[in-house]
């Protein structure tokens, strides 16, 4: 089983838009087909975003797929485990990555391109495969050829 951490911005996209790549990794995990962690702080930040920018329909649609998924919640890492990225990774996503870390995933999945895809950041965390949803998705396809 894949084990996959998703950015806030992919279960934003994946409420806002049903037909994205975000929609479908959301899809898979409710099928059982990949497993999902979060952490508290990754899942307030999108019902937050989704509740300033979006309409009240993409929240609900939020709220479902959390309950159609079997979703394997864990609390932040204390500020102490952030320090190993500070100066790695641009400052609002040292908590991201740090819960990534220690929820002990093989992938992270996340559309911020600019700030988790950088050789400093593949360097600080060898053992995360980080990928956009579209990527994760052809990595997916080939792993299961």
């Amino acid at each position: 089983m894949i084990r996959v951490f998703l950015d806030a911005n992919v279960y934003f996209a994946g409420s806002a838009s049903p037909t994205g790549a975000s929609a479908l990794i959301l899809q898979l995990a409710a099928h059982g087909r990949i497993e999902i962690t979060a952490s508290r702080l990754v899942l307030l930040e999108a019902e937050r975003n989704l509740r300033r920018k979006r309409p009240a329909k993409d929240l609900k649609a939020f709220h479902q797929c959390l309950q159609q998924i079997r979703l394997r919640v864990i609390p932040t890492p204390p500020e102490t485990a952030w320090t190993r990225y500070e100066g790695v990774i641009h400052p609002k996503d040292v908590a991201i990555l740090a819960a990534a870390v220690a929820s002990r995933v093989t992938h992270l999945v996340t559309l911020d391109r600019r700030h988790f895809m950088t050789q400093a950041v593949s360097g600080a965390v060898p053992e995360l495969t980080i990928l956009t949803p579209g990527d994760f998705l052809r990595e997916l396809v080939r792993h299961t050829s």
